[in-house]
């Protein structure tokens, strides 16, 4: 196998942000949100709910449980709510 020096091996690196970006975290809640609005409303909020839960970093969601609401679609809107309890 092949060795790179450090800065070439570095270089291909995927770099990623080191805050949570609101704005993503909120287009990725309105898109399960309306990937589950087909099943209704009220199952749609829950699912959405149940799916932060269970898939998103623990980080994720304490990022979009602290921002401001107004840019989630009302069923992940309140399926944020519904997290935070």
């Amino acid at each position: 196998m092949p060795t790179f020096p450090p800065a070439r091996a570095a270089s291909c690196r995927r770099k990623r942000p080191n805050k949570m970006d609101a704005t993503r975290l909120h287009t990725m809640a309105n898109q399960i949100a309306r990937a589950f609005a087909a099943e209704g409303e009220d199952q749609a909020i829950a699912a959405t709910a149940e799916h932060i839960r269970l898939y998103w970093d623990p980080r994720m969601t304490a990022a979009i449980l602290a921002d401001d609401r107004k840019a989630l679609s009302p069923i992940a809107a309140a399926a944020v709510d519904r997290i935070a309890g």
